[in-house]
């Protein structure tokens, strides 16, 4: 990201007449254009002009592995599986409606009229706070939150348990602008690098699944409250330090919460307005960004100027430019299941402008590497990254176990499979979804479980929260959440990310080391390595640090050193007092190791 002084600099150009943004736009627009001009020309203007179309939900009924692959194929936003060989595909134009139907395949429409959709659910939403005040959720809440709400509803909670709860802002901000914020719960939380490993739970990569930031927030809420005053929650908080991040891909987020109505982009685009460079009959035409996937990378490698992002409702085909964050993590990054720069009959994808557009390289924008840094940087034995929808508890990997990438690595099944497959059943038990490994929907490789389970041995999975729909009516939030009319007597999702909770707090379950050092020295464990791409590797250089307490002894909770994609890595410990290193060691860890080790020169 750009120094301050720069970053100044980019406001001012953006106030400056839109010559800048212009070029960029066109620039943005070099793929799109060639994308869309391989498309079927418009049909002669008719003497009355068709009435507008309204972008729909479909399920698209897919038997067999080749008919995923002929959906896919087409470029269009599929969304997300509403059951056994069945697909969700959000159909934005005429264009896409006639392509679905020309693969013969059977179709059923799940929402009618995605516009006239959100105005029902905005309906739905004050009936709902109307008629119960407060929710049964921990916050008591009835409505959606906007990007403004998460940032006071933390720091309130930081406010009001100080002793439990602390807010920090995230390495990088967004392409936008945008600090990205998270919180850390734990028991004593404030008592830094005490050994204690980390439970990481993440809500919206893509922009429309807010339900997966409410989660995510309620569960921040939940456990703040229950600290001191739920026996189980204190045990827990006292083991482990839970960090929260509710809205991963902010610029997204708060264009798809705030904006609203019809985008013509025919009307709105001022490089095109008479729809002659994109025929008007293919032309994108959405509810505002409600139905926004990803984030804002307008072009890639340029950190455009802050507040553009909303330049995509001006771009032709805009709602399609951006990078599927959940494509962008350096596990089998640009695998199968995500989409290059530019378009691939082989690959089965529309490049730059499909859905599932990984970006110009793993790690490419702010919000992955944001989480990356996280994850390297702690010892987090567990992960929960929620998503809408499906009614799935999903777990590693997103590909099929017989891909063979372009460097030659076989993908296969997670060493970890009998237990990851045993967690995931548990966790379902209490919200009542299906649990699967990813890659029994569809492929989709660089995916956040996959690369944190690669590159640490974390224990990571999906909640694909809800049946059919991304952003419902807030009162599903609320049931999936508690459980209430689904599986209430298990706890709905938070029973299920407690259980995940106690997983990622149990010793057994990853490694620790019993350190005899000086008070208060410095230790640190590093492992450089990485974790294969497709076509190559992604750095993954994991640097844990500690402080020895008063006593000279440290129980330190961490993750294997040997993981699950390699045959036996050590870790290297660094003992340092008053800025001098001391003593090194190389130290081998399996999972449920325990190894004592005493720094006598330290």
């Amino acid at each position: 990201m750009p120094s301050p002084s720069s970053r100044t600099a980019s406001r001012t150009a953006s106030r400056a007449p839109g010559r800048r943004l212009a070029a960029l736009t066109a620039t943005a627009l070099v793929p799109v254009v060639a994308v869309l001009a391989l498309l079927p020309a418009s049909p002669p203007a008719a003497a009355d002009p068709p009435a507008p179309f309204a972008p729909r939900l479909v399920e698209v009924r897919t038997p067999t592995a080749a008919d995923v692959a002929r959906v896919e194929a087409l470029g269009l936003d599929v969304a997300d599986p509403v059951g056994r060989r069945r697909l969700a595909v959000v159909v934005h134009t005429r264009g896409e409606q006639r392509a679905l139907a020309a693969l013969g395949l059977t179709t059923t429409t799940l929402v009618p009229d995605l516009v006239a959709r959100e105005a029902e659910r905005a309906e739905a939403d004050a009936a709902y706070a109307a008629r119960v005040t407060r929710s049964p959720l921990p916050s008591g809440r009835t409505t959606y939150r906007t990007l403004d709400d998460y940032d006071r509803d933390m720091r309130a909670l930081a406010r009001d348990h100080a002793g439990t709860v602390r807010t920090f802002t995230l390495r990088r901000p967004t392409l936008d602008g945008r600090t990205v914020r998270a919180v850390e719960v734990a028991g004593h939380v404030r008592r830094k690098a005490d050994g204690r490993p980390t439970f990481l739970v993440l809500g919206l990569h893509h922009a429309r699944e807010w339900p997966s930031a409410e989660h995510t927030m309620e569960l921040a809420i939940k456990l703040a409250r229950g600290y001191g005053r739920d026996a189980r929650i204190t045990r827990l908080l006292d083991r482990v330090r839970v960090v929260l991040v509710p809205v991963v891909n902010a610029d997204g987020f708060d264009l798809s919460r705030t904006s609203g109505g019809l985008a013509d982009l025919n009307v709105l685009n001022p490089l095109d307005p008479s729809g002659t460079v994109v025929p008007t009959l293919t032309q994108v035409v959405t509810p505002g960004m409600a139905y926004l996937r990803k984030n804002c990378r307008l072009v890639d490698g340029l950190d455009t100027p802050d507040g553009t992002c909303a330049a995509q409702l001006t771009t032709p085909a805009g709602f399609s430019l951006g990078v599927d964050l959940n494509r962008n993590y350096g596990a089998w990054w640009s695998g199968p299941g995500s989409a290059g720069t530019l378009p691939s009959v082989t690959a089965f994808h529309a490049g730059l402008v499909d859905p599932r557009y990984h970006g110009a390289s793993a790690f490419s924008e702010p919000e992955t590497r944001n989480v990356r840094d996280l994850v390297l940087s702690r010892a987090v034995t567990g992960l929960v990254t929620n998503h809408t929808f499906g009614d799935l508890v999903l777990r590693p990997f997103s590909g099929a176990p017989s891909h063979v990438s372009d460097a030659g690595r076989r993908v296969g099944l997670a060493r970890d499979e009998r237990a990851m497959a045993r967690l995931g059943d548990r966790l379902a038990e209490h919200n009542g979804y299906t649990s699967q490994r990813s890659y029994q929907l569809y492929d989709g490789m660089g995916t956040t479980e996959d690369w944190a389970y690669a590159a640490t041995g974390a224990f990571g999975y999906t909640f694909e929260i809800g049946a059919t729909e991304f952003h419902p009516p807030f009162e599903e939030v609320v049931a999936h959440y508690t459980g209430r009319g689904r599986s209430q007597a298990a706890g709905g999702n938070r029973a299920a990310y407690l259980d995940a909770l106690a997983h990622a707090a149990a010793a057994s379950k990853h490694s620790r080391l019993k350190v005899r050092a000086t008070p208060g020295a410095r230790l640190v464990v590093r492992r450089d390595a990485s974790t294969p791409t497709w076509d190559g590797s992604s750095a993954a250089t994991y640097r844990v640090a500690a402080t020895v307490p008063r006593s000279g002894r440290l129980t330190w909770h961490l993750n294997p050193s040997t993981r699950p994609l390699e045959a036996r890595e050590p870790y290297v410990l660094t003992c340092e007092v008053d800025g001098e290193v001391r003593q090194r060691a190389r130290v081998f860890l399996g999972r449920g190791a325990v190894r004592a080790v005493s720094l006598r020169r330290c």
